[in-house]
């Protein structure tokens, strides 16, 4: 039975929104490793689920806040907000770059890739990654999913909103548009 049922969410951020509600280091470290580290768990599972809430909150928000637009105009829009190129960006602007896990790490050698913490090389072989920037892209959609599998769709919004992410319908005023309370789902 479907039905439609009010929902009255407060949107404001807070410095502390993140501080109970994130996900725990684990779910943040599955969320950073690669594949390609053959460790026990890796990212995949959680960018699945980020890229189809990712999908969903956006659209949403474009069908609040354009609701006369036609189905190629929201479909141009969405693509925009979901592309690689720009979720690669938001890592870079919100300095997620590096914490993306793509190589095993090796303690010892001529090889080794770690660097213990406190300690400055001056060599890009510890500062640079040698991802593509898709990686970068299923990253923030991993952190996406860890937020939701570790909190709830609310708080995932306000850290998809933080990382910049249009996913709250605001008006011209930076007012939420009232319609948006209303979500539909199943019973």
């Amino acid at each position: 039975m479907v039905s439609l049922n009010y929902l009255n969410y407060d949107f404001t951020i807070t410095k502390n929104d993140f501080a109970n509600e994130q996900p725990s280091a684990d779910i943040l470290f599955q969320a950073i490793t690669r594949r390609s580290v053959n460790e026990q768990f890796d990212m995949e599972n959680l960018e699945i689920l980020g890229d189809c809430f990712l999908k969903l909150t956006i659209s949403m928000s474009l069908y609040y806040h354009y609701p006369l637009a036609n189905v190629g105009e929201l479909t141009i829009e969405k693509i925009k907000e979901i592309s690689n190129e720009n979720l690669y960006r938001l890592a870079v602007e919100n300095k997620l770059k590096n914490y993306l896990y793509i190589e095993k790490i090796i303690l010892q050698g001529k090889d080794s890739n770690w660097l213990p913490p406190g300690y400055i090389v001056k060599t890009n072989k510890y500062t640079h990654q040698k991802a593509k920037r898709k990686a970068f892209a299923d990253m923030i959609e991993a952190f996406i999913g860890a937020f939701l599998i570790a909190s709830n769709y609310i708080i995932t919004i306000k850290f998809m909103h933080w990382l910049g992410l249009n996913v709250i319908p605001l008006d011209h005023n930076s007012k939420l548009f009232k319609r948006f309370y209303y979500f539909y789902y199943l019973i």
